[in-house]
């Protein structure tokens, strides 16, 4: 009979009503596969892979022995072909796998054989998947097994299946090859192990023994383990489940003076003070929900009723996927918290100190960090953003200055990360108090371990350096001026002298001239020669102020008290018609100390604003008069509410010959002799708009520190 004329329905006889099935002649029985994938899984987990594999192959190879045996009588194979191809079909009846045998090759002289196939749809590789996964070898043990025994019952000489590939290690179907034992490689030659048989009880016994030693490792392990915990100088405990102490060492009995046979009706919480056992019985229950080390700082009592901060800590112990326990520290911080206090304060101190230092530095100091935003500002930084420090960290500078200097600040910034090089600049910044102040700037990166954190900024106030640079230039300015308007006074005055006085002989001769008075043309001539007299006294009044602001002097300086002066002053100028139409208000701050000046040139200069002032207001209007200390010194303001100085004014109001009165209402003199006198007199004259409207002139006055001295 050949292979493919093999019934299924030829070979099995099914007797459902006796609970029998037959098999060629023989009983046999129904098995699920799910029972042979938990018979695999108890293998491969009490035994090992390797000896699970060896007695599943064996299995397999008695298997396909066996039914060799039994098909021969039921078949009469034509040939010995016929024959190995009838294993194949048998296979695929007991539903182990679907079979494509692929090639025959049968030498019987020599008697060699190798035959190849397919196995697809292994019921061996669909449970290994199923219980343990895809693997990275062959799994189908049996089906190579079956085989290997059927086919050398057929050849009457050993034969090995080996699979190449297997469904169960991600290929698509099982490849196999059967071959004569003799025939393996010396890399195949291993295989024949798992044709060997088994003695299960030597691997038992082994196993035994594995295990007895094991056990008797684990028992000195941890005796060690327990020894090592009873000697720690920590305080070591272990608690039930319920919170009860099982264990606790020598070091925490000692320390806490706990007897050992107190433990098992002790808690953790019966271990701290009082106002902590709430803490510690919450603690429990997070580290029970966390599953993992919780940390909690208490406070216990030793054996003389001392109390001693410490850390618990305590994780829970668990057994297969319950927690039984737990074991825990408590950990004495008494020394370390007295370093965190120690530390705490030093770096507070480092830091007060730092701050004092970075504070009583006059310049402002900044730091940008990479956002362009304020991490730092020192106390002259925060005034003149004109916030508190606190409020100016993580802010723009441009929320607190003007746009052009924001910019100018922002394009350093930026240059300044890129590597760029880094020059000082000048920004205006305008101060709480109004007034603008003029900053020279430098900048550097700011590094930590060679990595760019920022950009930390110097910014000087050289407001005063400016203004002494210019009353500077103004002095060598009035200087050279006085030099030329001396020599051009002295040119004037000769001619200007033959004018006046040949005009005044000429006067003289006309009124000798009989019954001049009814000669129309001689009164016209006197007239002009009037005129002539009278603008040759004014070019000489000019020519006396050049001289006068031409003038080095060194006037006499003598204490003078300034509130009285001022007051006298004032009085004496309404006698005599200077301050017509003003309405005078005075703001004089009590206790003046005196100053140094000469009392004939202040006059001089205090007529002149009140003057300029009156001017300012077209003749009428309210005048504001002020004196009060200020930095050493004692400051006399005049104020108007007059139009004020218009723009670009400001800075040449004391320059020579500079006015802003119609023609022939100034010679433009005033202020700069003013000015002169006052840096004769060791003060100094300013002026400004007032935001109400209106001008202001102050002059500054130095103390007489003689006469404060005798004072105090």
């Amino acid at each position: 009979m050949r292979a493919d004329e093999l019934d299924f329905f030829s070979l099995v006889e099914l007797r459902p009503n006796e609970g029998a099935i037959e098999f060629c002649g023989r009983r046999a029985i129904l098995l699920h596969t799910d029972a042979m994938g938990a018979l695999r899984k108890e293998l491969v987990e009490t035994l090992g892979a390797e000896a699970a594999k060896v007695v599943l192959t064996r299995y397999g190879f008695s298997c396909g022995h066996e039914d060799a045996g039994l098909l021969a009588a039921y078949m009469h194979p034509d040939t010995i072909e016929q024959f190995v191809r009838g294993g194949p079909r048998t296979h695929m009846f007991a539903g182990i796998a679907e079979v494509e045998t692929r090639s025959v090759e049968i030498d019987c002289e020599r008697r060699r054989y190798r035959m190849g196939g397919f196995w697809r749809r292994s019921y061996e590789a669909e449970q290994h998947l199923r219980l343990f996964g895809r693997s990275h070898e062959a799994v189908c043990w049996t089906l190579a097994g079956y085989a290997s025994g059927f086919a050398s019952f057929v050849f009457q000489t050993d034969m090995i299946c080996i699979e190449h590939e297997c469904e169960g290690s991600g290929a698509e179907r099982c490849s196999w090859t059967l071959m004569n034992a003799d025939d393996c490689t010396p890399e195949l030659a291993e295989l024949r192990k798992y044709f060997q048989p088994l003695n299960i009880k030597d691997q038992i016994d082994g196993l035994e023994t594995k295990v007895f030693e094991r056990t008797r490792e684990l028992e000195a392990s941890e005796q060690r383990y327990r020894n090592l915990i009873e000697d720690l100088p920590e305080i070591v405990f272990a608690l039930h489940l319920s919170g009860r102490l099982v264990q606790l060492n020598k070091a925490g009995r000692t320390r806490l003076g706990i007897d050992e046979a107190e433990l098992p009706s002790l808690r953790l919480k019966d271990l701290v003070l009082p106002e902590y056992r709430a803490q510690a019985s919450s603690f429990l229950k997070h580290s029970a929900q966390q599953r993992s080390v919780a940390r909690l700082d208490v406070v216990m009592s030793d054996s003389a009723g001392n109390p001693f901060p410490v850390q618990l800590q305590v994780e829970p112990v668990i057994k297969g996927d319950k927690i039984v326990g737990y074991s825990g520290l408590a950990l004495d911080v008494t020394a370390q918290h007295e370093r965190e206090r120690k530390l705490t304060e030093y770096a507070a101190r480092l830091e007060n100190r730092e701050q004092q230092i970075q504070d009583i530095i006059n310049d402002a100091v900044y730091i940008l960090d990479l956002d362009g935003r304020l991490s730092f500002v020192n106390t002259r930084m925060a005034d003149l953003l004109g916030v508190p420090a606190d409020r100016a960290i993580g802010r723009r500078c441009g929320e607190f200055m003007l746009h052009s200097s924001a910019l100018r600040l922002e394009r350093d910034f930026r240059r300044r990360l890129a590597g760029g090089p880094g020059l000082p600049f000048e920004i205006a910044i305008e101060a709480p108090c109004g007034t603008n102040c003029l900053l020279e700037v430098s900048t550097a990166v700011l590094l930590t371990n060679g990595k760019a954190e920022g950009v930390i900024g110097v910014a000087r106030d050289i407001t005063a350096r400016r203004e002494m640079e210019r009353q500077l230039a103004q002095a060598n300015r009035l200087s050279s001026l006085g030099q030329f308007a001396s020599g051009i006074a002295h040119e004037i005055n000769n001619p200007l002298g033959l004018v006046s006085g040949f005009a005044e002989e000429l006067q003289s001769l006309m009124e000798a001239i009989p019954n001049a008075a009814q000669i129309p043309d001689l009164e016209i001539i006197r007239d002009g020669l009037t005129t002539i007299q009278e603008q040759a006294q004014r070019c000489k009044a000019i020519t006396d102020n050049l001289l006068l602001f031409s003038r080095r002097q060194s006037p006499p300086i003598e204490p003078v008290d300034v509130a009285l002066y001022v007051q006298e002053r004032f009085a004496s100028y309404r006698e005599v018609g200077l301050t017509r139409g003003l309405e005078i208000t005075f703001d004089i701050e009590d206790r003046l100390p005196p100053v140094r000046t000469n009392p004939t040139l202040l006059d001089q200069v205090i007529q002149n604003l009140v003057k300029n002032a009156r001017d300012a207001m077209n003749g009428a209007g309210p005048l504001r008069v002020e004196l009060r200390s200020a930095d050493d010194a004692v400051e006399l303001g005049v104020l108007d509410e007059g139009a004020g100085l218009p723009a670009g004014v400001i800075d040449h109001v004391f320059d020579p010959f500079f006015t802003t009165k119609p023609p022939g209402r100034g010679t433009g003199l005033g202020l700069s002799i003013c000015y002169g006198i006052m840096s004769e007199l060791h003060g100094r004259i300013t002026c400004g708009n007032r935001q109400e409207g209106g001008a202001w002139f102050r002059i500054s006055l130095p103390y007489d520190e003689a006469g404060i001295e005798g004072a105090d």
